[in-house]
């Protein structure tokens, strides 16, 4: 039964692997056709939020069917029960995706005050985060967790300066009102994403350690913890 739940258990992570490369590939685009104002590609993005939740149903009944056909405890339970919680956050991310590609559409005859750059660097930090976040899920590795903490404030840092640039271009001129708010509020969602990434890792922080903590309420001390957990688990791995 053992090599069972594994071969079940290698083929959520895959298909979890797989939800999260369409989420991924929806983030992407969604901010490329804001950046070249492609209607087309926007529209896309939308149309395939249906795969992302189609996608999570099915694994939501995999893991539902595992569990009560495997009867896991201890840690297999925990990791099965948290893989709800990492499903659910890539739906959302994808929900923000579509979100972005909306905006798009309120702006495809518009000429944009600025050139965009702030907002292509968050997506690409959030996509960074999010690849980051899954994979630590599918290693059950934790080694990753200051990076991810520096690229999740980093992530924040580019949402406040696109706030305050939109807030000055709107201020210098009232035509750039309706703009800047769709600017303001595409960094929001850049900025929920990389929390949704950020709680992904955080799900995996109690996969491996039993204990959930809110990344916001780090510390150094807890961060070196963590890092010896990991080396430890890597040290028990090894001599197996």
């Amino acid at each position: 039964m053992r090599v069972e739940y594994n071969e079940e258990l290698r083929m959520i992570k895959d298909e979890i692997l797989l939800m999260s490369a369409i989420t991924e590939k929806m983030l992407s685009d969604s901010v490329l056709a804001l950046k070249s104002k492609n209607s087309e590609l926007a529209r896309s993005v939308i149309d395939r939020d249906d795969l992302v939740d189609a996608k999570e149903i099915e694994l939501q009944l995999i893991v539902s069917k595992v569990i009560a056909t495997q009867g896991p405890v201890a840690t297999d339970l925990r990791r099965l029960a948290s893989t709800y919680k990492i499903i659910t956050n890539l739906e959302r991310i994808a929900d923000l995706a579509v979100n972005i590609s909306k905006r798009v559409l309120e702006l495809s005859d518009v000429v944009y005050m600025k050139r965009l750059i702030d907002i292509p660097r968050a997506c690409e930090l959030a996509q960074t985060l999010l690849k980051l976040a899954i994979q630590a899920f599918i290693h059950e590795d934790i080694s990753q967790l200051r990076k991810i903490v520096d690229l999740e404030d980093e992530i924040d840092a580019l949402n406040m300066q696109i706030h305050h640039d939109c807030l000055a271009y709107m201020m210098d001129n009232s035509k750039n009102i309706h703009q800047g708010s769709v600017f303001i509020f595409v960094g929001s969602y850049l900025e929920r994403i990389g929390d949704h990434a950020t709680n992904i890792f955080e799900t995996v922080f109690y996969i491996v350690t039993g204990d959930y903590i809110d990344f916001n309420d780090l510390d150094e001390e807890i961060i070196s913890q963590t890092l010896e957990i990991q080396k430890k688990i890597d040290q028990i791995e090894k001599e197996d």
